[in-house]
């Protein structure tokens, strides 16, 4: 069965590396095509056609992606940034319309997991452990230094700030624009305990991944894969509660023997081909998941217990017909 997919933001490490896992399945009649705001991306040899587009703000935009459909008779749209997200899901009886599958979460989850004050209310309600946290022009030194200030909405900015004590929060106060875009968070535990956890469930399965990680640059450096009962009880509350049926990740910290968790992401994160590679094969579920026929074929309870990743870098060439 032959199946043509768009993935966009395709010079992302998200989106890279989503190619990569659809690139793999060589028994598969797959077409791939790719968007990105960037003419040159690192995955230009493994896509068939790539479009270069503009910004999700531009009026093109639309006109863009609709052609692109049109031109590629594309049946799956794979949005990858959350601005890509947001915009898929404001447009969704566009691409219903055209009978177009997009790999997005149901409004609930984007709505309250693209903005990180109302995933503290939310998680509070579920008795979900997670950091303090105050609307920053609400914050009246509630919470003791240091402190984590941060955009509730990270397609915004994804600016963070530590504060250590009270001369810096005031500076702060003075050169941050509006307050109520900003949350002020509890800071807990340290980067050496930080935790990413992977969870796809629809009707019929429900699966969790767990990597202790490392970061260099906002990218995970150095993953391995940890068994966390306590992480795997609170996915399995969280997408119950809101009606999982794909995939999110949870970032939590541990601190003693308890996680906090401190953002929810709607969508596939930078491990999602390191983990792909140990059996938990997200992007192929949810394809397979929102079409009639399941498209790739995959052993079912194989994920890895153990295991370990590290980041790599290198160069890819390309002649100029290549582009």
């Amino acid at each position: 069965m032959k199946l043509n997919i768009l993935i966009t933001a395709a010079g992302g490490d998200i989106g890279g590396n989503i190619i990569n896992i659809l690139s793999e399945q060589k028994d598969k009649e797959l077409f791939i095509v790719g968007t990105d705001l960037n003419e040159n991306i690192f995955a230009l040899d493994k896509v068939d056609r790539f479009y270069q587009v503009d910004k999700i703000d531009s009026l093109n935009y639309k006109k863009q992606i609709l052609r692109i459909i049109e031109e590629n008779s594309i049946e799956v749209v794979v949005p990858v940034s959350e601005k890509e997200i947001l915009w898929f899901n404001e447009n969704r009886n566009i691409f219903d319309a055209l009978k177009i599958k997009v790999l997005i979460n149901n409004r609930n989850i984007i709505d309250s997991f693209l903005n990180k004050l109302e995933t503290s209310i939310e998680l509070n309600n579920l008795s979900v452990k997670t950091p303090k946290t105050f609307l920053f022009s609400e914050f009246k030194n509630q919470l003791k230094f240091p402190l984590i200030l941060k955009s509730m909405y990270s397609i915004k900015t994804k600016d963070i700030y530590i504060i250590n004590n009270q001369n810096q929060l005031e500076y702060l106060k003075t050169s941050i624009g509006s307050h109520d875009d900003y949350i002020i968070q509890q800071y807990i535990g340290s980067l050496d305990d930080e935790y990413t956890t992977s969870v796809y469930k629809n009707k019929n399965k429900f699966e969790v991944i767990t990597f202790k990680r490392k970061l260099t640059g906002g990218m995970t450096s150095f993953a391995t894969i940890c068994n966390e009962e306590k992480l795997r009880e609170y996915s399995l509350k969280i997408a119950n509660s809101f009606n999982l049926e794909g995939s999110i990740n949870i970032q939590s910290r541990k601190l003693g023997n308890d996680f906090y968790i401190f953002e929810i992401n709607p969508r596939f994160s930078s491990t999602v081909y390191i983990r792909d590679h140990f059996g938990f094969k997200d992007v192929l579920w949810w394809i397979n998941d929102i079409n009639d026929d399941n498209i790739f074929n995959i052993e079912q309870n194989n994920i890895d217990l153990n295991g370990s990743a590290v980041l790599g870098y290198q160069y890819k060439f390309f002649n100029q017909e290549n582009k």
